[in-house]
């Protein structure tokens, strides 16, 4: 559907600044949903409105416009809802699906028209739910299963719908997160991670001293009990482990297969 550019206009300076005036010339000039903005006659149920929300999330941020229905030539009816929905029931729903990061930059705006200049939103309410675009921790991922989500699954927003992204989508979502320059893991070198590990195995003794005395070593092992907290897995045998884990991930990585040993 064609949209004219001021109603491309009228969201971006909503979007930006979200006041009454603002909603009532957004509405003024809909001309149907766009990539960043979907629209919804009642809330929708909690894993339904994840979905629309891990869209959103994953292609630059955007609203979406409870009180407001779609009618069959694509055209929008603010019929507007019977009452406005808590706050907090509609973040409980949520927070199952969402990754923490996700929720932070999420808000929910409500806007009430007693009088306005636009005769159609005259006497109704409606709520507008705000993602704003966090591109260092792309991609946002459904944390589990629902009736209208997947665990796992990247979604993304195309014109009026939200659908998983296909792999140019999600190299073009992996692309905005690395052009941010952020990384979520530390810049250390292994010889660092070596130390500090063990650093962490000074902390737990091997065995508990019955004496605390200064002993020889036949002597301490006759007056001492094993600790039972001690890990069960010896330093040496967990490096050899992590050996083998980063060989499988370097393999992997170079898209080759792992030679034996």
């Amino acid at each position: 559907m064609f949209k004219p550019k001021s109603y491309h206009e009228s969201f971006a300076r909503f979007f930006e600044n979200p006041t009454r005036d603002g909603f009532r010339e957004f509405m003024k000039t809909n001309a149907g949903e766009l990539r960043s903005c979907d629209f919804k006659a009642e809330w929708p149920e909690q894993s339904g409105l994840s979905r629309h929300i891990l869209g959103l999330a994953n292609t630059g941020g955007g609203c979406l416009v409870v009180g407001v229905a779609e009618a069959d030539d694509r055209t929008l009816d603010p019929h507007g809802l019977l009452a406005l929905k808590d706050k907090a029931d509609v973040t409980n729903g949520i927070k199952n699906y969402l990754p923490s990061p996700l929720l932070n930059v999420i808000d929910i705006v409500d806007f009430s028209f007693d009088a306005s200049e636009y005769p159609k939103l005259i006497g109704k309410r409606f709520q507008v739910l705000f993602v704003v675009d966090l591109p260092t921790c792309l991609p946002f991922v459904a944390i589990r299963d629902g009736a209208n989500v997947r665990q796992s699954a990247i979604y993304i927003r195309h014109e009026g719908v939200t659908e998983e992204a296909n792999y140019d989508e999600l190299q073009g979502i992996i692309n905005r997160r690395l052009a941010t320059g952020h990384s979520t893991q530390g810049e250390i070198d292994l010889n660092t991670h070596v130390k500090q590990l063990r650093v962490l195995y000074s902390f737990v003794l091997r065995r508990h001293e019955r004496l605390g005395a200064l002993l020889n070593f036949r002597v301490l092992e006759a007056l001492s009990t094993p600790n039972p907290k001690y890990p069960q897995e010896d330093f040496e045998a967990f490096v050899v482990r992590m050996i083998e884990q980063k060989k499988s991930r370097i393999a992997e990585e170079l898209s080759v297969s792992r030679a034996p040993g």
